[in-house]
């Protein structure tokens, strides 16, 4: 037996800098660092939501070299005598039943292990949610072959109920579509369905009690982007503590006229003439990656020197349109790069 981790699912700015490295990364050079084409256009992806729910961890696995099954928890393998909220207790003389499901997702595989993924919750597992009303059970979310992590299509064929183990994708699902060269956007409808699990978890709704949920969990369904690396997390806020932060909705219009003033201030010119300040290059000098920060900073400060008074006039501060401006100006940069 070996111990296999459900990978960690982290926070969208995590899933957007992923994205963006998967991109934008063309290879290494030769000191072993990555290079990227920075200008590269990021992609849109199609996400689907599932409900998160307030548990632990837990996992059955098989060898199918030995024909051992054994249960897990998020950082161990289990047994009754060192055991995870009773997951193992409970299932101990389900192995039959265990067996059938195994046997059922792998068909068609040539196996080494089958892990099937979910959550243990209910009874007393978690207090405060909708699903601490309900009995123990078990919501499956992911089922791993060898290092293959299967399809929704086949992971939504393992339950038995009867038995005790649920499926996530019998119950509400959101699709959202993210396009990652505007990925801010995507917050206003992220905030927005994470709110609406938080009022009323749906799996608890659908199993007949009501209560808070915690958030949700963001899979990235596109092809060639199934991998959990690009998964995300949102929970409400009473579930975000530690590691996990809310997101907040922006005001679209605010945005959209702030990005238009960003663009405004940063005319061709004045990106030609902080890109000679920082390059010399009218004495010869090279554009090179060790400048970019200077760059940055000297457009940064000549829009602070020259237009703070058309900024505030639009009704913001330069700190509002920071980001955007770093963002342009880093884009010129390294368009000039190319071509230099």
């Amino acid at each position: 037996m070996k111990h296999i981790p459900y990978p960690s699912i982290e926070q969208f700015r995590n899933a957007i800098h992923k994205v963006t490295t998967k991109t934008r990364q063309t290879g290494i050079d030769v000191n072993g660092d990555p290079v990227f084409d920075h200008i590269k256009t990021l992609p849109v992806l199609t996400y689907e939501g599932t409900v998160k729910l307030h548990g632990t961890n837990a996992a059955i696995c098989k060898d199918f070299a030995t024909g051992e099954i054994w249960f897990q928890s998020r950082e161990n393998i289990i047994t009754v005598e060192n055991d995870n909220a009773g997951f193992v207790r409970f299932f101990n003389d389900k192995i039959n039943i265990l067996s059938d499901l195994i046997y059922t997702v792998s068909r068609g595989y040539n196996i080494a292990t089958v892990s099937i993924f979910g959550e243990w919750c209910g009874g007393n597992i978690q207090p405060n949610v909708g699903i601490a009303k309900l009995s123990k059970r078990f919501v499956v979310f992911g089922v791993l072959i060898g290092s293959e992590w299967l399809p929704k299509e086949i992971v939504a064929t393992v339950k038995n109920e009867l038995a005790g183990i649920y499926n996530i994708y019998d119950y509400q699902c959101e699709t959202i579509e993210i396009d990652f060269n505007k990925s801010e956007i995507a917050q206003n409808k992220l905030s927005e369905l994470t709110i609406k699990v938080e009022e009323s978890c749906p799996v608890a709704k659908a199993m007949g009690v009501d209560g808070i949920g915690e958030g949700i969990v963001w899979k990235c369904v596109t092809s060639g982007w199934e991998s959990p690396d690009f998964y995300f997390k949102v929970k409400g806020e009473a579930h975000a503590k530690s590691k996990v932060i809310t997101l907040k909705p922006i005001d679209l219009e605010k945005f959209d006229k702030s990005t238009a003033l960003a663009v405004k201030v940063t005319p061709e010119w004045r990106l030609e003439q902080m890109l000679d300040k920082a390059c010399d290059l009218m004495n010869g000098g090279k554009i090179e990656r060790s400048k970019l920060g200077n760059f940055i900073k000297f457009v940064t400060d000549d829009v602070v020197k020259e237009e703070s008074d058309a900024i505030k006039e639009a009704g913001f501060a330069v700190k509002d349109i920071n980001g955007n401006i770093a963002k342009i100006a880093r884009n010129y940069f390294f368009e000039r790069e190319k071509v230099q």
